[in-house]
């Protein structure tokens, strides 16, 4: 698969820590919570305040996380963010909030702040608040065998013209053993702009004949220090 898009910043957060070519690499283990971190953790990586990082369920947290880690606000300016695309693939969706709202229900309590949450594209919301993200946005269900679909779609809305930037990434997050699942915790966001721009990138596109998001983006010979600029 030729390279249909440019990478410009890419952010991740796994069970180990926070990583993105905006922002050094942090681990949870240094920040002592476990991940997704806490109502303090924005603020501790970042050293910026976020007045509503509090009360976000856990998928917006992560997603959040990640977006911070790629310094979008970095590369893109407000006009191009306006215009940027959000396309996302998730294989567990928004089950750990469904749980979580579920368990409250069953305890005859309604617990109203993470209702809002019950939805996967409300994580997507809450990215999109915060880097003033306003094109067309997409979340897709899919099914572990087939990673990727998000970048797809992405590259192929970027190469027929139809936007000049995507924010585009994987997002899955459950706490805690279920029956039929097992814990997890990642989330990759990237920012990809059309290849035609001929703009420099800060990692290579992923191998298409593996599951893209496994070891993509690379930490090993990416930093700060080669990352293309704001888009003016």
């Amino acid at each position: 698969m030729s390279a249909p898009a440019v990478v410009l910043a890419w952010g991740r957060v796994d069970a180990d820590g926070i990583v993105g070519s905006g922002r050094p690499q942090v681990r949870w283990a240094d920040l002592g919570v476990a991940a997704p971190g806490d109502g303090r953790t924005f603020r501790r990586v970042f050293g910026e305040r976020d007045e509503t990082f509090r009360r976000l369920d856990r998928m917006s947290r992560v997603l959040v996380l990640a977006g911070a880690a790629a310094g979008i606000d970095q590369v893109l300016t407000p006009a191009l963010a306006a215009g940027a695309a959000i396309v996302f693939e998730t294989t567990v969706g928004s089950l750990d909030a469904d749980l979580r709202f579920a368990d409250s229900m069953a305890a005859g309590l309604c617990d109203g702040p993470v209702f809002a949450y019950t939805l996967p594209s409300s994580s997507l919301g809450e990215l999109a608040l915060r880097h003033g993200l306003r094109g067309p946005t997409v979340c897709m269900s899919t099914v572990e065998a087939q990673p990727g679909v998000a970048l797809r779609e992405a590259g192929l809305m970027l190469a027929a013209g139809e936007v000049e930037v995507a924010v585009v990434g994987r997002i899955d997050v459950l706490v805690g053993s279920r029956p039929t699942v097992t814990p997890i915790c990642r989330a990759v966001v990237a920012v990809l702009v059309r290849a035609s721009l001929g703009l420099r990138g800060v990692a290579a596109w992923p191998d298409a004949a593996s599951d893209p998001w496994r070891d993509w983006p690379s930490i090993q010979g990416t930093s700060s220090d080669n990352r293309s600029g704001r888009i003016e």
